[in-house]
């Protein structure tokens, strides 16, 4: 970890500058402090392989770095057809065989969101998980979304 590249300070681009040891100690303070966030909620999307039962392709963000939209939602921007392509070449790249792969369509594999949202006029605020009737087919599935 510390031969790390600092274009940032005058670096020439492409040569690794390594960092002080006082430099060192910040940055791992700064991931340290960070630990107590893990278990915070988080709104995103994802995909589901049920051949190897795993989320696949998630996107998140912690929902409390996220505003509400003016209807009171909150939800990462990306959408998923913009970002289904690059999941898919990934994997593939990858060398992943999952059948879900086979499809172009990021339509056709089961897929979700999650929402927090906020009551009008309330302080009220709940997390809401979109999915397709394939969670019907692959109830399993939900233990893996709300962990």
């Amino acid at each position: 970890m510390k031969g790390l590249l600092r274009d940032s300070h005058g670096t020439e681009a492409g040569k690794a500058q390594k960092i002080s040891e006082a430099d060192n100690e910040i940055l791992m303070e700064t991931m340290r402090e960070n630990g107590r966030f893990q278990d915070n909620p988080q709104v995103g999307m994802f995909w589901y392989s049920p051949q190897r039962n795993r989320l696949v392709g998630v996107h998140s963000a912690y929902a409390s770095e996220l505003s509400f939209n003016a209807k009171g939602r909150k939800t990462m921007q990306v959408l998923q057809h913009k970002v289904w392509p690059d999941v898919r070449e990934d994997a593939i790249a990858n060398g992943s065989n999952d059948k879900i792969w086979s499809e172009e369509d990021y339509t056709q594999i089961p897929r979700g969101r999650i929402f927090q949202i906020k009551v009008p006029n309330s302080d009220v605020e709940y997390f809401e998980i979109l999915v397709g009737s394939w969670i019907n087919e692959y109830p399993q599935a939900a233990n893996l979304i709300v962990k």
